[in-house]
């Protein structure tokens, strides 16, 4: 059900008494969804970290949000969820569900580059140099030049040689994981938690759902961790007000685009009047050129 079809919050709310589940993908279910203290949302969280960084974890701990400052003015990063791994590995896991239309790529760059410069200390040597990984989950398509839920980017020559390991950026777009409902046996795991993360709260998918979590034992930690904070008022009511400023936002976004074509078509009409003006046209043909009254006509001239 869209946020439309609900005139108050207190309606909203009714939903978490029909046994409906929160959205994982708006930032505050997606976040609790991982950092509870419960076995559920820890192994949930470890099966997603493995399945991105396509490595076995040993063992993990949550780290503070907020990227330190080096230099007064220097633009702070928060983080959405920031792991440090035993062997010095760390990670950032980022969900968009709002496309903004700012350029996520260097986004991604900035944060890891970032990331990387959070954990070598003075004195260490260049080998000492963790492994980053920058993690984005996208509500919407980034690449469209591809239909791959899943894109990893590292640093590379043109002809695929490495220059190291240790910056790694992964893209998991959620709309294109619909091309992999059908192949939950040949799908990665991190496929098979796109699949999961774009339908685990739709009623419609349900049997989908319960193929995923039947067969991949982090999903079904995954699964147990979203049905738990589904019961948690107050996430409910984050979720409706995100809900609602995402929409606001985009309603803000579509009028400033009408807005922005509207004046575009008139200045272009403008011109096009003052070009026909100056080679000698009356209004009247004018008027019949650029299909307006002649009254608007000689409100450019």
């Amino acid at each position: 059900m869209g946020i439309n079809e609900f005139t108050t919050e207190e309606e909203y709310l009714s939903l978490m008494h029909t046994g409906a589940l929160l959205n994982p993908r708006l930032d505050s279910t997606f976040k609790a969804l991982f950092t509870q203290a419960t076995e559920e949302s820890r192994n949930a969280l470890k099966s997603f970290l493995e399945a991105a960084t396509e490595q076995k974890i040993a063992s993990f701990e949550l780290a503070p949000n907020d990227a330190p400052t080096e230099f007064s003015g220097q633009r702070g990063i928060s983080y959405d969820i920031l792991c440090t791994f035993d062997d010095g590995t760390a990670a950032d896991i980022e969900m968009q569900s709002f496309n903004q239309e700012y350029d996520y790529g260097k986004r991604a760059e900035y944060q890891v580059a970032r990331l990387e410069t959070t954990y070598l200390k003075k004195g260490d040597n260049w080998e000492k140099a963790p492994m980053v990984f920058q993690i984005t989950v996208l509500d919407f398509i980034y690449n469209k030049n591809n239909n791959k839920a899943v894109s990893r980017y590292a640093m590379r020559t043109p002809d695929g040689d490495e220059l190291s390991n240790a910056l790694n950026i992964i893209f998991i777009e959620l709309p294109k994981a619909k091309l992999l409902e059908q192949n939950l046996d040949e799908n990665t795991l991190l496929e098979n938690w796109a699949i999961f993360l774009k339908e685990a709260d739709n009623q419609e998918k349900k049997d989908l759902i319960l193929k995923l979590t039947a067969k991949e034992d982090g999903l079904m930690q995954a699964q147990k961790s979203l049905s738990s904070i589904s019961a948690n008022r107050d996430l409910w009511i984050a979720q409706y007000r995100q809900e609602i400023a995402d929409r606001d936002k985009r309603s803000s976004i579509s009028a400033a685009i009408q807005k922005g074509r509207a004046e575009g078509i008139q200045s272009e009409k403008a011109e096009t009047v003052k070009r026909l003006a100056d080679m000698g046209l009356t209004e009247k043909q004018i008027a019949q050129a650029v299909n307006l009254p002649e009254e608007e006509v000689r409100k450019f001239l």
